[in-house]
Order: structure tokens, then sequence, then C-alpha cells
């Protein structure tokens, strides 16, 4: 008999040796151990839409689900990691012949705040301030460049995906990120199985692809053509570099709705032959984001995905309205 698909869609994200799933209303992250165990951690979701209906909204939910998904991606980032921590320690603590306890402490405060002031600088260094010295340089030998909105914005935007994409490919061939690219192809693969209904075992889970058309690598490659469109409309070529910054950084809220928009119509109409060209580019970088994953890190995968399903169908049917009582 076939299994029912699924009337609500899951999302996650690769971590330290794990995977994070995330449903409408909780997320589950699931990091295999030293010992080869593998501990799964949940909780709520707890999204500003289930008060507010307007963060429902077109456009306005894009905006709730950026913010949303990075504070949740950041927060299954902290978990695995402190769970590799814990297990880095127990061998330490192994070694020296000691308690875990009586090593010293890690001020976990200050190294989170650290780590996020890290991501925002170098964001702005690579994708804002070097495409536009990039640009600068170029317009010393095409004058023009200096002048003209649109060969201008259109070099920003070029720029900054040959950049990302060369950090990508680069950080690729580091052992532990290859490791997180097949916990991405896990991830992905899991949810293919999910959403057509199959039981989660290996053999109906193996034969999926590791390209996701929802992935936010897809959205990224859309953010860079909405980015295209708007920076030539509202961004003139004579900005000086902070003032490229200050502009740049409110037009990424237009930039992340509408493009969050696109990604859900392209994930509707996914079938349609527009459709397909649209979201190629995205699944194609896919390539470079996500690898096979063996049979261990698919096992990981499906642990996080089955405590969310298990979760979320809890939750529904707490919340199914009862039965009318019969008439006497």
């Amino acid at each position: 008999m076939a299994e029912k698909k699924s009337k609500y869609n899951v999302g996650g994200e690769a971590v330290i040796e794990g995977v994070m799933m995330r449903s409408p209303h909780f997320y589950a992250v699931a990091v295999r151990r030293a010992d080869k165990s593998i501990t799964v951690e949940s909780g709520n979701v707890n999204s500003a839409s289930d008060k507010h209906a307007f963060w429902k909204w077109p456009f306005l939910r894009g905006l709730l689900g950026m913010y949303e998904s990075m504070k949740l991606g950041f927060k299954s980032l902290t978990i695995s990691a402190n769970l590799m921590e814990e297990d880095i320690l127990k061998e330490e603590a192994k070694k020296k012949k000691i308690r875990v306890k009586d090593l010293k402490p890690r001020n976990e405060a200050l190294e989170t705040s650290a780590s996020f002031a890290f991501a925002i600088v170098l964001a702005l260094g690579l994708f804002i301030l070097l495409p536009y010295g990039i640009n600068r340089l170029i317009a010393k030998r095409f004058h023009e460049l200096n002048t003209n909105r649109y060969y201008f914005n259109i070099g920003m935007v070029v720029f900054k995906f040959i950049i990302f994409f060369l950090y990508v490919w680069g950080i690729s061939f580091f052992n532990d990120v290859k490791r997180l690219f097949q916990y991405h192809g896990a991830e992905h693969k899991s949810i293919y199985a999910f959403e057509a209904g199959k039981k989660l075992v290996y053999n109906n889970i193996k034969p999926y692809s590791t390209k996701h058309p929802r992935c936010g690598t897809a959205f990224i490659i859309i953010t860079v053509l909405i980015s295209l469109i708007l920076f030539v409309i509202f961004l003139p070529a004579q900005l000086k570099w902070w003032q490229r910054i200050l502009c740049e950084i409110p037009l990424l809220l237009p930039i992340v709705g509408l493009s969050y928009e696109l990604l859900k119509l392209s994930d509707k109409y996914s079938d349609n032959p527009f459709m397909k060209i649209f979201i190629a580019p995205g699944l194609a970088f896919q390539g470079l984001t996500t690898r096979q994953p063996d049979k261990e890190q698919l096992e990981v995968a499906v642990k996080s995905l089955e405590k969310v399903v298990a979760l979320e169908n809890a939750f529904i049917k707490k919340q199914a309205p009862k039965g009318k009582a019969k008439k006497k």
C-alpha cells in the first residue's frame, strides 16, 4: 500500500556531523557522536507567524523566514559544536586521567559573539567591499564604469557571484566541509523520500537526488538575480564604499522578500518547463554544496527527520477538532 504524502513541508540544514530538520512548529538536531551513537535534541520553533497573522502575508513571510532560519541555523550549529566539544573534552580528560569538569571551561558567550561579529565583517568584506574594489580598479581602464549604473551594478553582482562560487569551491576541499556537504546531501535525500510518502529506510532514500529546489543554495541564486534588478534601479555608480554599504543593507529586505516568493513559486510549479529553466542554476550550484552521503550519514538525517515528523504529527493530532457529539 502506498504511503500518504505529507501535508506540510520539512526543511533543514547540515550541521557539524549531523543534520537539523524543521517542520512548521518543531526542530530536531541529530548528531553522530565519537562513540558512533546518535544524539537527538529537539524543541519548539515558536514562529512569530503563529502569534501574528500578518507575518504570513506575501513578502513579509520571506523576511520572517530568513530571520528565523538564520536564528535556528545558528542555534543548531551551536548544539552540534557543543556536542563535538563534549566528545573532545572527554577524550582529553581520558588522556590526562582527570575529570572533564576539571578542564578549563570555555567562554561560550564570548566565542558566540566573536563568531557572529567575524561573520558579519567577512560578509561585508567579501560581498560588498571586494566587488566594489574590483569594479573601481577596472574603472581605471574603462572609465564609463564610474558613471554608468548599469555597467557598475552588473559588475558588482557578477563579482559577488564569482567570489561566492570561488569561496564555496575553495572550502569544499577541506575534509570537514566535505563531510558537511555529505550531510547536506543526506538532508535532501531524506526530505525527498518524506515528501514522496516513502518509508524512511536506506533503500527507499538512496535513489533520490542530493539536489532540492527549496534548498538555501537555490535561494541564494535567486537573490543574485533579484539584487541585480534592484541595484540597477536604486544604486548609482558614483557611491563611495561606505555609501554602498549603507544602501545595500536596507535593500536586503525587498531582495529577501521577493526571492522567497519566487522560491515558493518555483517549488509549487516545479514541473512547469519555464520554472525548470529558472531553477536550473540553483540546482546546478548544489553540485558544489552537496555530496553523496554514506549509509551512516543518511541514518543521522533520518533520526532527525523522524523526530521532527513525530512531534509535528502529534501536534496536528492534538489540534484537530474533536468529532461532534452524537445527537440524542
